[in-house]
């Protein structure tokens, strides 16, 4: 069971749409233009980025239980956080709010990797924009007292990062998702969806890109 803050990808097939799957990870390019146009500009991608819609591409040309390399590009969106079951203790970051919607993808922190990476994140305070001044927003670190959903999404809400790690499907137990779920799609009685996943167990694994 997920907890989420603010609002993870859906399931292979024609689950609960007129389209398959295909071409509905086709009609992802135009939600990842930004970024798309972005990467080449930036330090961090000299040797390529994958966008959100690329890697849930890669995932379901992989199938599941495969996993493909590579350096994955995205802007936080919304988290949340595992509170039982199968999933552990782990915490997610996603591409999109809605973490349930095809092209969405979703970072899974295990705990020590996050503390270590909010440990290394600059916390800004966004300044009220007054016509005629100019005010600086200054960054700092601060010391982390408690690790949850909260205080990831303080500091990693809105943040563009770069993820190294293997993208994949995980399947999720939950009657939501985009295409609609349809149950027995992965077993007899299961009813769920396919979410996109980079898992990340060492904070090395993910760089904050900075704008000048």
């Amino acid at each position: 069971m997920l907890a989420p803050l603010c609002g993870a990808a859906a399931e292979p097939g024609t689950a609960g749409s007129d389209l398959p799957i295909q071409q509905h990870l086709a009609s992802l390019a135009e939600a990842d233009t930004p970024l798309a146009s972005l990467r080449a500009n930036l330090p961090e991608c000299q040797n390529g980025c994958i966008t959100p819609g690329e890697a849930a591409a890669m995932a379901f040309a992989a199938g599941e239980g495969e996993a493909r390399p590579g350096r994955f590009l995205l802007d936080v969106r919304g988290g949340g956080q595992s509170l039982h079951g199968e999933l552990g203790t782990l915490f997610f970051v996603n591409s999109r709010q809605d973490y349930a919607t095809l092209g969405t993808l979703t970072v899974a922190f295990e705990p020590a990797a996050l503390r270590a990476l909010l440990q290394r994140a600059k916390v800004c305070g966004a300044a009220d924009v007054v016509e005629g001044q100019i005010s600086v927003k200054g960054c700092r670190r601060e010391g982390l007292s408690d690790l949850n959903m909260f205080t990831m999404m303080q500091r990693l809400g809105g943040r563009r990062i770069v993820v190294d790690g293997e993208v994949r499907l995980q399947w999720i137990d939950s009657a939501i998702g985009a295409p609609r779920p349809l149950p027995n799609k992965r077993g007899e009685h299961e009813r769920g969806y396919y979410q996109v996943w980079v898992q990340v167990s060492d904070a090395d694994q993910v760089i904050f890109v900075y704008e000048d």
